[in-house]
């Protein structure tokens, strides 16, 4: 910490870093510290100040003589580096590293930013083994952090908005198993046109077709809520949207209930959550842009069949509300070493 602040190094300045970068801007008591990426620097402070889906930032950005990143009349270091260790956090302060490229997702990786003189680690990611490292679901599991964690991640977009709503589920009704399909906005690895990838279907153009693809999420989900272990399958539906995803998810219960009584549970558990919300407005996937939470679920959609088999709308955007859980736990982390634990 310097000045009472922690200092936030980001490794990855892709959607996610870059919204993380916004949001920590409304926190005072944090302060990024460092940008690494291996793109220039130019386009990098050009996609922060101009962004297509979330629009200006709202403070005066430019790149600066030294080509470092100018906020606001602060100077915030920009450097090239690809693998874990290619940067001195410890020569830069930096406290907690977000590890938000989407590749070295692995323990060994992330312990080199430990070894390189940051103090804790947040991979905004799914692990390359989750068996390896701790996977925290802000609403579902995150009461086992504690001041002795270094290493965390924070599983996927898809599993962050699924398991809230699950473990409102199992503690009310509880659940047997569970199906669901993300429907899930572009992504960076959709392509344009037909472009021969490592998958056929992703090698079609995302932007004209529904692309039906895998999801690690259900592992994650299960790893989180340990009750469901072998009981949750899904897969993803890729569609030609900026942003703006949802999960359609079917439940079975241990006991019949009614789609009132379902929606009246999360309703519940949705007051004063900044993880899980609820409306009964006929709100579309763009409604949902900007959202902080994982997770919100659509009372309108709510279906019940046979009493015990329960379908579900839950909305959430997959780039903005996952970076509200990185900053999320950054504050947590904050608050430990405000404490002076560690």
């Amino acid at each position: 910490m310097k000045d009472g602040k922690t200092r936030v190094g980001l490794m990855g300045f892709g959607r996610i870093g870059r919204n993380v970068f916004r949001q920590l801007e409304d926190h005072p008591d944090i302060e990024v510290a460092a940008i690494v990426d291996i793109a220039d620097p130019k386009a990098l402070v050009y996609l922060l100040k101009y962004d297509s889906v979330f629009g200006r930032f709202h403070g005066e950005v430019r790149l600066d003589e030294g080509r470092n990143l100018a906020v606001d009349g602060r100077v915030i270091p920009m450097l090239q580096g690809k693998n874990p260790g290619d940067v001195d956090w410890r020569a830069l302060g930096v406290d907690v590293v977000v590890q938000a490229t989407r590749k070295h997702r692995s323990l060994a990786d992330c312990r080199k930013h430990l070894e390189a003189g940051a103090k804790r680690v947040v991979l905004a990611s799914t692990p390359e083994d989750p068996a390896d490292m701790d996977t925290l679901i802000m609403g579902v599991n995150d009461e086992v952090l504690t001041d002795e964690d270094t290493i965390i991640a924070l599983g996927s977009n898809t599993s962050n908005a699924v398991a809230p709503v699950l473990k409102v589920l199992i503690d009310r009704f509880g659940v047997e198993g569970a199906l669901f399909t993300t429907v899930h906005a572009l992504t960076n690895d959709a392509r344009l046109a037909d472009v021969p990838s490592a998958t056929l279907r992703g090698s079609r153009s995302g932007a004209e077709n529904i692309i039906p693809g895998p999801t690690n999420s259900p592992e994650i989900v299960e790893r989180a809520l340990p009750a469901l272990k072998g009981k949750v399958a899904g897969l993803a539906l890729n569609v030609p949207v900026q942003d703006g995803s949802n999960v359609d998810l079917v439940v079975f219960l241990s006991r019949e209930t009614t789609a009132v009584e379902i929606n009246e549970a999360l309703r519940a558990a949705a007051e004063g959550s900044s993880v899980l919300a609820y409306t009964d407005e006929p709100v579309v996937s763009s409604d949902v842009i900007g959202s902080e939470h994982s997770a919100t679920v659509d009372g309108l959609s709510t279906l019940v069949m046979m009493g015990t088999m329960a379908k579900l709308i839950i909305w959430y955007d997959n780039g903005w509300g996952y970076a509200a859980r990185a900053v999320e736990l950054i504050e947590k982390f904050a608050a430990f070493d405000r404490k002076g634990v560690k």
